[in-house]
């Protein structure tokens, strides 16, 4: 075990600032607004929660989409709180002939097969204004980061934290539903 000594900060009176810029901007490289799961641990739920329990945990925690996994932490897919709205557990549920307290996040979540990435190799040389360009144009308000030469998720990008990180809100236009669609006409 080594010793180490502590120090009196009474005559240090001035904190070092980071010489580069914080904020990226949309000429940035895209690694800049990305979440790399090498470097921060990705925001999970077991695949044996109820959806109603994974609701409440989005909730209290703010968040909007989560990572899907099941007891050996494989990847199956994600979960958003468009997902978990009531309306969508409803008809989840009467749908599979299931009380709404009886879904699983599995029954409602969006299954890997179905979702579509970034590569990491890709978006290392992508600017900022790529990643939101794409986003928009795809209505997406999230987007996982595989790295396909080691074959897994290397993160994600979320369009709320590009506009956090930007200092600037990114308009994402939901698409409509069906019924939306049919009022229209």
């Amino acid at each position: 075990m080594r010793n180490l000594e502590l120090f009196s900060t009474a005559s240090i009176d001035h904190l070092l600032w980071s010489s580069e810029s914080t904020t990226p901007s949309l000429d940035s490289s895209a690694l800049e607004v990305f979440t790399d799961f090498d470097v921060s641990r990705p925001i999970i739920v077991d695949a044996s929660t109820s959806a109603i329990g994974t609701a409440k945990i989005m909730e209290k925690t703010h968040a909007y989409m989560r990572l899907v996994v099941d007891k050996n932490n494989k990847f199956l897919g994600i979960i958003t709180q468009q997902q978990l709205s009531p309306h969508n557990l409803m008809i989840t549920a009467n749908r599979l002939s299931l009380t709404i307290n009886e879904l699983m996040v599995t029954e409602v979540m969006v299954p890997r097969e179905e979702l579509q990435a970034f590569d990491y190799n890709q978006i290392s040389t992508a600017k900022v204004s790529d990643i939101v360009r794409l986003l928009k144009e795809n209505n997406l308000h999230h987007m996982l980061v595989i790295d396909q030469d080691l074959h897994h998720i290397r993160g994600l990008i979320a369009a709320s934290d590009l506009a956090r990180k930007l200092k600037q809100p990114i308009q994402i236009n939901q698409r409509p539903s069906f019924s939306q669609v049919a009022q229209a006409h």
